[in-house]
């Protein structure tokens, strides 16, 4: 894969058709792009919430509905501490095709183009910023008619949302014709740990 413009560029925004609140902080949404990609993201505390099970995911409410469960006020931060790595660790990168842990960033795509990734990302509790975990797409165009100028391709971010220190985010897109998927997660601070696994 060689690129020709390393910028990204924003995609069109997506439409949330069901929003879940699983309440302590545990939260799931579906979101529909306009390529007809459509993502799954969700989000929990670290160490103590799993994502939701398929039968779950299959059983939201309609569309645009939203379920409320009980407000949690925030824990205060801990001290820095490996044990949330090592539940990322065990709970996410097994099968996993990409696992990266280290401090305030981390970055990782597919290997091939894929209908089908999700990428999960972790702050840790000691992390005093909030990060931001980007779902970057891969995307070609042609630069004159019948693609005479050949083509330009970009990473297009598909999607971004905040991960919250001591919390994971989940993404998980999928694409009707085979894209390359980058998982990107910025800003956690080089005092904060961090973890990002990537399935495809």
């Amino acid at each position: 894969m060689t690129t020709t413009n390393s910028r990204v560029k924003r995609g069109l925004p997506p439409r949330a058709s069901t929003t879940m609140d699983m309440g302590n902080d545990h939260a799931l949404q579906i979101l529909d792009f306009p390529s007809g990609m459509r993502a799954i993201v969700e989000g929990g505390r670290a160490v103590e919430q799993l994502p939701a099970t398929p039968g779950e995911i299959a059983a939201p409410p309609e569309a645009g509905q939203q379920t409320a469960g009980e407000p949690v006020g925030y824990k205060e931060a801990a001290v820095r501490t490996t044990d949330e790595q090592i539940w990322f660790k065990n709970t996410f990168c097994p099968g996993a095709q990409a696992c990266v842990q280290g401090f305030d960033w981390a970055i990782c795509g597919t290997d091939h183009a894929v209908g089908y990734g999700t990428g999960i990302t972790m702050v840790g509790a000691e992390g005093t910023s909030n990060a931001t975990m980007f779902v970057d797409v891969w995307e070609c165009i042609c630069v004159g008619p019948f693609c005479i100028g050949g083509t330009e391709c970009f990473w297009v971010e598909n999607w971004h949302g905040i991960v919250v220190p001591g919390h994971w985010l989940s993404a998980s897109t999928n694409a009707p014709d085979p894209k390359w998927l980058r998982w990107r997660l910025e800003g956690a601070g080089g005092d904060t740990q961090v973890s990002l696994a990537a399935k495809y």
